[in-house]
């Protein structure tokens, strides 16, 4: 009885581990019809034409957004993150990973990530995000 419960819990525990590694790897499709009914020429992002500065591990990074694009710079332009934006409101976009030179970097070209902006104060963006199953906030300050 013991070992089938030992079993058990060994299995529960892979299949477990196994289904986090595929949700951090594994893209999450960006759903059109979600947003039927929106113009996206109507949408005028907050993010659109600016740039941004964040500490990530101590270090200044750089972050450029453009109309359809969102480029990561670290360690002064050495390693960066380039991704397509498609904004569902003025507040709200998907990034898509386009490429990442970024030694390390856990996800894969495809890979979407969700950004809500949440507050805007004081040239802060305060936002959350959410990429692979995760979701977090933080803040940019505006150059």
């Amino acid at each position: 009885m013991k070992k089938n419960h030992l079993l058990i819990v060994t299995l529960l525990l892979t299949f477990s581990l196994n289904a986090q590694e595929l949700a951090m790897v594994t893209p999450i499709e960006f759903n059109e019809n979600n947003t039927a009914g929106i113009s996206y020429d109507e949408i005028t992002p907050l993010l659109e034409e600016t740039t941004y500065t964040y500490k990530y591990k101590g270090k200044k990074v750089i972050v450029v957004f453009t109309k359809d694009e969102h480029i990561e710079y670290f360690e002064n332009k050495k390693y960066f993150i380039k991704s397509n934006i498609k904004w569902t409101s003025n507040r709200e976009c998907y990034m898509t990973l386009k490429e990442s030179n970024l030694p390390n970097f856990p996800f894969r070209k495809g890979a979407k990530l969700h950004m809500k902006i949440k507050k805007v104060k004081r040239g802060y963006i305060f936002y959350e995000s959410t990429l692979g199953g995760y979701t977090w906030e933080g803040k940019m300050k505006k150059l």
